[in-house]
């Protein structure tokens, strides 16, 4: 009977990660801000400023309707101002980035493993919303959780499909079948989509 081992294949990846399920936004604290600036350095990341944390956040925070100043443009606009020894105060923060809140992420733990191909990967990364204007922290998304190429294996198996040979084409998310991400990069996007999903919208003004 086929059946035990999907569910068990099923069960397992459950109590690791979630993978586009149906989410509800979290609310926002205070006026939703209209440009929001990613900060450029990840705490916690190594290193902090590696493009790979902020991979298709900036993509997905735009698709909530905000006006976004990516990582990139974040740094150069700090390292251009006379904030170096004043990052901590919020509202000059604000004007020198021209945003009404800065999007934090925090890299609390991860690690992968793979040579080639990514193989599996834990994490523990909170996403926080900080305004310029005054009004505190805004908003907060914590996500933790652990993602293993063998959760994908027995699961293909059980479906009858081929053994695989080397690693995986992308799949889209989001269908019954367990993702595949072919490198650290692609599992952040993941990552970062599931977290801006859980950002309310702005609404049009």
């Amino acid at each position: 009977m086929r059946s035990w081992p999907i569910l068990v294949a099923l069960l397992g990846l459950s109590t690791s990660c979630s993978f586009d399920a149906d989410v509800e936004p979290t609310p926002l604290f205070g006026d939703a801000p209209q440009t929001v600036a990613i900060w450029p350095f990840a705490a916690g990341g190594q290193p902090p400023d590696s493009e790979v944390w902020f991979t298709g956040l900036a993509y997905q925070l735009g698709r909530r309707g905000y006006r976004v100043i990516a990582p990139g443009v974040s740094r150069e606009l700090l390292l251009g101002s006379d904030l170096a020894v004043a990052l901590e105060d919020v509202e000059a923060v604000g004007r020198a980035l021209a945003a009404d809140a800065v999007l934090h992420v925090d890299v609390r733990a991860f690690e992968s493993r793979g040579e080639g191909s990514l193989r599996e990967a834990s994490w523990d990364v909170a996403w926080r919303l900080v305004s310029t204007r005054g009004q505190g922290q805004q908003w907060a998304h914590v996500a933790h959780g652990s993602w293993h190429m063998a959760d994908r294996e027995r699961l293909e198996s059980a479906l009858g499909f081929e053994d695989i040979r080397g690693p995986l084409p992308p799949r889209s998310i989001g269908g019954p079948r367990v993702p595949s991400f072919r490198d650290v990069a692609e599992l952040l996007a993941h990552l970062h989509r599931e977290a801006m999903a859980r950002l309310p919208e702005r609404a049009d003004s």
